[in-house]
């Protein structure tokens, strides 16, 4: 089967500017590898219309974060890709749902950059959008492994790890590692208050799934900021403890650099609007079409039960007064473009 051309598919350049934590932390330039995937720092906008009066809502387009696929798994990967570059590995496995965000991003990020990529893939419920998913995997090249479960997984992550020159990425690009792209994104935030794009905000709320973008965020924001963590998915992997392990390794990572004494974001983990792994509730649901009457394109997986939790807090009174930071998540790039450039691509998986 041919393979997608990625660079012919996309046109926009990229920024390169150095991520903010270089800046606040000019010492870990030097020992930290980092490769330029994204297009940084990523706009915020006010949005008026979705929330009750008295309630200032401020959107973060991380849906625009990449030419090829955005999203909050670039920002991870380009301190992921950076340290297996570094390290002269060749080949990047890592693992998902089939319908996993991480796993394409990894596809085609990986495929523009010449690494072999390898996704151990466990069933999740198949809609037209996750299909979509797996046919951009295969379409850039990556080699589907189907599992039946989690446990599956392991098998593959052992056999990663003993090869020299493969570099194993946790599920979501959420190690210590990957997490120093959203420490990052908090040191980016802080710059544009600073700079009068964005006003102080009271609250943030942001997709809790495999942790890393919640845990980077909690690192690097002060004390000042409450940080709302929405859980996506019921496991209990994907709570507190999970987002507290991640912190104690950015604070390991970012130690020997002179990473400054800061309060930590205070966070609130949020737990009723997860349902089950990779499916739609009917808050959710709801939440994506009152967001796409403000010219937001959320989805139902991750964002929309963002969006739900939040609408739920403004209409409970919780939020009046505050001013709110969204942070938008989910990949706003269109990928049809990408399986139209190939006759024709066979599923990866019995779909």
């Amino acid at each position: 089967m041919g393979h997608l051309s990625i660079d012919n598919v996309t046109g926009d350049r990229l920024s390169r500017r150095l991520p903010a934590l270089f800046t606040a932390l000019p010492a870990a330039r030097a020992h930290i590898p980092w490769m330029p995937l994204g297009r940084f720092p990523t706009r915020v906008e006010r949005v008026d219309g979705l929330l009750p009066r008295g309630v200032e809502l401020w959107v973060k387009r991380e849906d625009e974060s990449g030419d090829l696929y955005g999203g909050n798994k670039v920002r991870k990967l380009e301190f992921l890709f950076g340290d297996a570059r570094a390290r002269g590995c060749t080949r990047l496995v890592t693992f998902g749902g089939w319908g996993a965000h991480h796993v394409v991003a990894t596809s085609l990020y990986g495929a523009r950059h010449g690494f072999a990529v390898e996704a151990a893939l466990f069933p999740q419920p198949l809609d037209a959008h996750v299909r979509e998913q797996l046919l951009v995997d295969a379409a850039a090249g990556t080699r589907i492994l189907p599992v039946g479960s989690w446990l599956g997984v392991v098998p593959v992550w052992a056999r990663a790890r003993l090869a020299h020159d493969t570099a194993w990425l946790a599920g979501g690009g959420s190690s210590a590692l990957g997490a120093l792209g959203w420490a990052s994104a908090g040191y980016e935030l802080l710059d544009q208050v600073r700079a009068g794009e964005l006003p102080p905000f009271d609250t943030l709320y942001a997709a809790l799934g495999s942790g890393g973008t919640v845990a980077g965020l909690a690192w690097s924001l002060p004390a000042t900021v409450e940080l709302v963590g929405v859980r996506v998915v019921g496991a209990l992997a994907c709570g507190r403890r999970r987002v507290d392990e991640l912190v104690r390794g950015i604070d390991a990572l970012l130690a020997p650099f002179g990473a400054p004494p800061r309060g930590r974001a205070r966070m609130r983990l949020e737990t009723r609007f997860a349902g089950r792994y990779g499916v739609a509730t009917p808050a959710s649901a709801d939440a994506v079409r009152a967001a796409a009457r403000v010219g937001l394109a959320l989805d139902p997986i991750y964002t929309g039960k963002v969006l739900a939790a939040l609408l739920a807090d403004a209409r409970a009174g919780l939020l009046d007064g505050k001013r709110i930071l969204f942070l938008h998540s989910h990949n706003g790039v269109d990928l049809t473009p990408l399986l139209r450039s190939l006759p024709y691509v066979r599923p990866p998986i019995g779909t």
